[in-house]
């Protein structure tokens, strides 16, 4: 796989041109279309799509309304949030005081964030950039506190992770997505530059790139002009329902960007011809290229772009999405063709496989396999009877999978209430997503014996999972496990309970969460995904508190009161 793309072979000579001059045919008109028909009946919101091909927009067209209760329709002139792909912005940021040389991509964050605690190995720019820092997630520290969106600002999340006494991980030795590593780079940004990251970002990329219509504005309010309302979705007695919802934080960094089509066409097509910074094309190469863990091993991510190949193509994505809103720009540069999607909902599930078989109908047939190259191989595959259960990864402890059979499928689900996902053989011992065929799961172990692994593979993704016993516990012995249990770096209390045989988080006195007791006195349980604590006995047998794992937070300490 290729993971350094290089664009300076690219140079536009034509203008960008919105009158479609490129001839797009009837047909594949037809086929962008269909995907999005969903949203253009009825009464919801929707999105705008755009392709951009060789300079030209070939393809515009807005599905749904920008208000449902007003009955606003879309237009490819309104402004979206755009979540998550903010943070190409961000590393463009950084990237650009790196090449003023007023920072280095190796310098410690310390030097310009002191508040950020001396941990044993030190945490470099690079490591915030690529998500390899080992730091845990700010936004997911706040959630753990159990305070509501208002609550997610740069301020409270640089406390938080101000506060943290240990890393997920040694910097560079693993890639965990981190949102709160690009608020640090946002308040970086602001220290080195002097400015206010929005007005930094203003004077350094949306204007020289003529994106008049884009600003970090750092939470959502009626004050933006033309914001399409976004739309949270629910589904009751086979009917979809809308309900109106936006992200309450106020963040920028890892969030917080509003825009639209228009600019994000000049966004991309910057990458073919650079306008920022000094204008040369070996900024756009930083931006590209993908990060190394410290063995060397590459990852999926560059600077805020993860680098994939789709079906033989080198592929930049990045996908966005917050409360009412997703977003997602798809480009394959080698062919200077990219598919931008801004929608106000929240249900266009698997947004990036559409962007990328829109994708298909432009590009010139290459008979390539998925990205993932050739279907795993289980070098021993276990009988079906044997393979469900729950599969956990024992290094970070949050990555899992719930397996079930029905019949000669298997249904799998990311935690123990999540959506169940089904799956059908595809070679001996390995199984794919019946509806999203990039999705594998390669089963490995001995016939007779209960030691069975699980690779996962979704495109870029790798997980590996091991299959861990069920544990039973005595009612006396559980009530042991039962307390309260303290944080010092969420200066928070949680409480364990037991009813009716089971431990249980207890919430406010009023929700109960149940526990799946595992071997190894680890308890997992369902809160927005999977969560597992692991109690700790001493050496003199007395239980001394737990740790707590979920997605971007490993081992947090909890003493017992």
């Amino acid at each position: 796989m290729r993971f350094s793309l290089l664009f300076a072979v690219f140079f536009v000579s034509c203008s960008l041109s919105w009158g479609q001059t490129q001839t797009l045919s009837p047909q594949v008109s037809r086929k962008i279309d269909s995907v999005f028909a969903a949203w253009n009946k009825g009464n919801s919101p929707g999105a705008v799509v755009g392709v951009v091909h060789k300079g030209q927009l070939v393809y515009q067209k807005a599905f749904g309304y920008a208000d449902v209760q007003k009955r606003h329709p879309l237009t490819v002139q309104h402004q979206f949030w755009v979540a998550s792909v903010a943070k190409q912005f961000t590393a463009a940021c950084v990237a650009l005081l790196a090449e003023e040389g007023k920072l280095h991509l190796q310098d410690d964050v310390r030097k310009y964030l002191p508040e950020l605690p001396a941990f044993k190995d030190t945490v470099r720019i690079e490591h915030l950039l690529y998500h390899t820092s080992g730091l845990r997630d700010g936004f997911t520290l706040i959630g753990l506190t159990l305070k509501g969106e208002k609550h997610y600002t740069n301020a409270r999340v640089l406390e938080m992770l101000y506060r943290q006494q240990e890393l997920n991980f040694s910097p560079g030795t693993r890639h965990e997505y981190n949102n709160g590593g690009y608020v640090l780079l946002a308040q970086l940004v602001e220290r080195v530059s002097g400015q206010s990251f929005a007005a930094f970002a203003q004077e350094r990329i949306f204007k020289p790139l003529g994106m008049t219509h884009s600003h970090f504005y750092g939470k959502i309010s009626k004050a933006i002009p033309q914001l399409a309302q976004g739309y949270g979705v629910t589904y009751k007695n086979n009917q979809t329902r809308y309900k109106p919802v936006h992200f309450k934080a106020n963040t920028v960094g890892s969030s917080g960007l509003v825009t639209t089509l228009e600019d994000l066409v000049k966004w991309d097509q910057n990458f073919y011809r650079n306008q920022m910074g000094q204008k040369n094309q070996a900024l756009v190469q930083l931006l590209t290229t993908s990060g190394r863990l410290r063995n060397g091993e590459p990852i999926p991510y560059a600077l805020g772009l993860e680098v994939d190949i789709y079906k033989g193509v080198p592929t930049i994505t990045h996908t966005g999405s917050d409360p009412g809103y997703m977003a997602e720009l798809v480009r394959f540069p080698e062919h200077e063709l990219s598919i931008i999607c801004l929608a106000n909902t929240n249900d266009l599930y698997s947004l990036t496989q559409r962007l990328q078989q829109i994708g298909e109908w432009f590009l010139p047939p290459t008979g390539a396999a998925a990205s993932i190259g050739q279907l795993p191989q289980a070098p021993s595959a276990a009988p079906l009877e044997s393979l469900p259960g729950i599969y956990l990864n024992l290094e970070n402890l949050s990555d899992a999978r719930y397996v079930t059979r029905q019949g000669e499928k298997l249904l799998a689900a990311t935690s123990p209430k999540g959506f169940q996902e089904t799956l059908k053989p595809s070679s001996p011992g390995v199984f794919s997503n019946e509806w999203l065929p990039s999705r594998y799961y390669a089963f490995s172990g001995l016939p007779e014996t209960s030691n069975i692994s699980l690779e996962y593979r979704s495109w870029a993704t790798r997980q590996s999972l091991e299959k861990v016993d069920s544990a039973q516990y005595t009612p006396q012995v559980l009530e042991q496990f039962t307390g309260t249990y303290y944080s010092p770096e969420l200066k928070k209390r949680f409480r364990v309970t037991a009813r009716k045989g089971q431990l249980r988080l207890s919430l406010f006195r009023l929700v109960h969460l149940p526990f799946l007791s595992v071997a190894g006195h680890r308890f997992l349980f369902d809160l927005q995904g999977n969560n597992c604590l692991e109690f700790q006995v001493g050496k003199d047998g007395r239980l001394e508190g737990f740790t707590f794992s979920r997605e971007a937070v490993t081992r947090l300490w909890f003493v017992k009161k």
